[in-house]
């Protein structure tokens, strides 16, 4: 355990420390920045570190891979209300089959990611009077196939059509994830699992302006999730980079607790250093869940500054 801390310690004190011009540089170089805003709040609760954890139908989001672990058809949806009347939307639903002790050896989802804002204000231009209001949306649909090759590991792929609009104008493009999700000790008290992921990958978002296009926001994690103590406390540790920020780490932890074999609950923080230099409280996660037999219901709050807090809501249900 001591070798963890160190290691956890050693990733966020690296990525806390990237240069200052990898961010200046780079900021604001990629289209489609809705795509890193995450899924479920079970995941938010945990700073979005759960790519190596991936256990539920928001797997699709974070890990692909990780659909194999599921043993059942699952349904989430989550509601995300950000500052400025901004609100975002992630529904994933999951089937796996080929049922194995375990896991399933297969496993299909769907995924709808969409955010949207209305009521801008439209101005002429060389005036501050204001003329009528218009909306924006960017949304994208997903569909992920995963396969393990028995119990301690998967594959998974992603593929994504994007949309966006802005009044009378849009574009498109499409991309692709694709993800891996080891298991060391799967049939230990104390498992161990490694993933990594890459997101965004293809195309540019190309229409909004004829002859020019937008990279799409290509991240890269590599993550491991250790469960301390058996059925009650995971930790999960991760580093990340998209195309257009420097290298960042996020840390984050549940404490599950049952009630009874039908109910229990769940605690959640998480720490992530992606929003550093953003002014005020921010990068912190706090979250909790009740789990029963066939739903979960989560929520989670993220602060980002000075641009205010997010609030995150979903549920999970399990047929």
């Amino acid at each position: 355990m001591r070798n963890l801390i160190l290691t956890a310690a050693a990733l966020l004190v690296l990525a806390s420390a990237r240069p200052a011009w990898a961010v200046s540089q780079q900021a604001g170089t990629a289209g489609a920045q809705f795509l890193k805003l995450g899924a479920g709040a079970r995941a938010g609760g945990m700073a979005d570190s759960f790519a190596a954890i991936a256990d539920d139908a928001d797997a699709a989001y974070y890990n692909p891979a990780g659909l194999t672990q599921l043993q059942g058809t699952q349904l989430a949806g989550a509601h995300t209300q950000l500052f400025q009347g901004i609100s975002y939307e992630a529904v994933d639903f999951a089937v796996p089959f080929g049922r194995e002790e375990g896991y399933s050896r297969h496993a299909l989802a769907v995924g709808i990611y969409y955010l949207s804002v209305g009521d801008i204000e439209r101005r002429t231009s060389d005036s501050t009077d204001r003329v009528g209001t218009f909306g924006a949306s960017d949304a994208a649909y997903a569909l992920s196939y995963a396969h393990a090759f028995g119990r301690s590991l998967g594959l998974g792929l992603t593929g994504k059509y994007i949309a966006q609009s802005i009044d009378s104008y849009s574009a498109r493009s499409y991309s692709a994830d694709a993800g891996v999700l080891y298991h060391l000790n799967p049939e230990g008290d104390r498992p161990l699992s490694l993933a990594a992921v890459v997101k965004n990958m293809g195309g540019k978002s190309e229409g909004f302006v004829a002859g020019n296009s937008d990279q799409l926001p290509l991240s890269m994690t590599a993550g491991a999730a250790w469960r301390l103590v058996p059925k009650k406390f995971v930790l999960d540790l991760e580093a990340a980079k998209y195309r257009d920020s420097g290298l960042f780490g996020s840390l984050g932890g549940e404490y599950t607790h049952a009630f009874n074999d039908n109910v229990s609950g769940g605690l959640r923080f998480g720490y992530s250093t992606q929003r550093k230099d953003i002014d005020g409280l921010n990068g912190i996660a706090l979250g909790g869940g009740l789990n029963l037999r066939k739903a979960s219901f989560d929520f989670a709050w993220q602060p980002f500054g000075v641009l205010g807090n997010t609030f995150r809501y979903s549920l999970l249900i399990r047929f």
